[in-house]
């Protein structure tokens, strides 16, 4: 489930820098927030969070996007499918700890 919400975060960004023009990030953002929290179900004890969490992966996503498109991924166009899932493979799992 996690591969497919970073992978749809990585869509969704994209979509936002191609959809939302004259908007700022920040807005941009929220409403990337906003769909990604509309797809995950999560229990109400957890509701709290989930602006939180859903935020760092959309900042992640951003960043990888930006990273492969060097720093401009307002000029791309699309991705492959097998490009958004190498990206999305590249955010981390908060579950998991680097040593």
């Amino acid at each position: 489930m996690f591969e497919e919400v970073k992978k749809f975060a990585i869509e969704q960004v994209l979509w936002a820098e191609k959809n939302l023009h004259g908007k700022s990030g920040a807005e941009k953002k929220e409403a990337v927030v906003k769909k990604l929290d509309d797809m995950i179900t999560l229990p109400s004890y957890l509701e709290w969070a989930d602006d939180i969490v859903i935020g760092l992966i959309v900042d992640k996503a951003c960043e990888k996007l930006n990273e492969f498109a060097r720093h401009n991924f307002g000029e791309l166009k699309e991705l492959t499918e097998q490009q958004a899932q190498e990206l999305a493979a590249e955010i981390e799992d908060p579950k998991e700890k680097k040593s």
